[in-house]
């Protein structure tokens, strides 16, 4: 690859296009995201065992707060409450930063969407369906003709389509978490949300002009955060509210933007970690935690995390996290004796291992390759630096 001089500090005017074509500079002064990306085939070696990490803390948080023995939740919620509710913005952000890569590189409104329809529907659908037609049967405290005929029954396949019901009629009705059949259900309609926002970011072509991008989401960080110490707008309760994910999922764009200019160095990681746990233990400053736990999950996705033969076999993470949920509330159901979270924890990983190893080689993958088939081959675009002379984005505005 061809090195560029090292750019001057940029301004928002001064910068190009931060398309996919325009592959940002080396810096010869520090070590940046996009050095480490592009010293390992455009991607952050650790992003795969951080996506399985992140889902298997959310695993082991809600065997904590699913267990009948709440002495465990309780500990953790009172001790380490900012990390708890960092995990899912952490998920959103890293979403944001990787799916930006994709939808610079196909500049395709179609594309992208058909893209990020074969990867959430169809496992999401084989859950529901499951969950409805045989856990729910095999659960419920109701005779199956009256399970099979409620309202609830069928508005339960809304969760298909990001219309959110956790309930199923007469379902886990005794559990210390009564009622709720799949709680992690309730992100699908955020993360529809950021798909379909930045469909419409790219048809309007400001996500490929990092200037003008930056621009409007410092405009908009400043109003949210005003409205968040003014009026409470977005402060957590048990969670962070939709919006405030939504945020971090744009978060993660614009540091996708600015990966060139970003070091990949531990005293900052270290530093911003800090800075993470302070705000998000601070009211009215959850917009401007995002700035340090964006930085602390792409910075571990940086790294050459240890990798797990057995996990490495595939993308296991959306299955973790679409599954976990519905089993462990069934080994609550069906086994009382496992009243601690460990015991919980223990019978429930290899399953929820086991299951999304199937989701991902008998539904998840096999979605995927149908992109070739449903939509034209895309020609790759020409890599140029932004910098590099000739190239025709460089005299874009930002």
């Amino acid at each position: 690859m061809t090195h560029s001089p090292t750019p001057a500090a940029p301004g928002i005017g001064a910068l190009a296009s931060a398309s996919e074509a325009t592959m940002p500079v080396r810096h010869r002064n520090f070590r940046s995201f996009d050095t480490v990306m592009q010293e390992n085939r455009g991607v952050g070696p650790g992003f795969d065992a951080l996506r399985i990490a992140l889902a298997l803390v959310i695993v082991t948080y809600h065997s904590l707060l699913l267990a009948p023995d709440s002495s465990g939740f309780d500990f953790i919620s009172g001790n380490f409450y900012q990390f708890i509710i960092a995990l899912v913005p952490m998920f959103f952000c890293l979403s944001g930063f990787l799916v930006t890569g994709s939808a610079l590189r196909t500049r395709s409104v179609k594309v992208f969407l058909t893209y990020r329809g074969l990867r959430i529907f169809p496992a999401l659908a084989v859950e529901v369906t499951l969950c409805a037609l045989l856990l729910g049967p095999f659960m419920t405290s109701l005779p199956l003709a009256e399970y099979f005929t409620t309202k609830q029954f069928f508005s339960y396949f809304g969760n298909i389509i990001g219309v959110v019901r956790m309930e199923l009629p007469g379902v886990f009705l005794d559990n210390p978490l009564p009622k709720i059949v799949n709680g992690s259900l309730w992100t699908l309609q955020p993360e529809f949300y950021c798909y379909l926002i930045m469909a419409a970011l790219m048809a309007s072509t400001l996500v490929y002009r990092r200037g003008w991008y930056s621009a409007t989401f410092m405009a908009a960080t400043a109003l949210l955060t005003a409205s968040n110490a003014l009026f409470g707008y977005g402060n957590p309760g048990d969670l962070f509210p939709p919006n405030v994910i939504i945020y971090y999922f744009f978060a993660g764009i614009a540091a996708y933007h600015w990966r060139a200019w970003i070091p990949a160095h531990p005293l900052l990681f270290a530093l911003a970690l800090a800075m993470a746990a302070l705000m998000l233990s601070r009211q009215g400053l959850v917009y401007l935690a995002a700035i340090p736990v964006t930085y602390c999950t792409v910075y571990a996705g940086m790294l050459r995390l240890p990798r797990i033969p057995l996990l490495q076999k595939g993308d296991y993470s959306y299955g973790i996290y679409l599954l976990h949920f519905p089993i462990l509330q069934s080994l609550v159901h069906l086994f009382p004796f496992l009243r601690t979270w460990w015991l919980l924890l223990l019978l429930a990983v290899p399953l929820v291992i086991a299951l999304s190893a199937l989701s991902w080689h008998w539904i998840e993958k096999p979605s995927l390759q149908l992109k070739k088939r449903i939509l034209p081959r895309q020609t790759p675009p020409q890599v140029m630096s932004a910098a590099q002379p000739g190239n025709p984005l460089a005299r874009i505005g930002g």
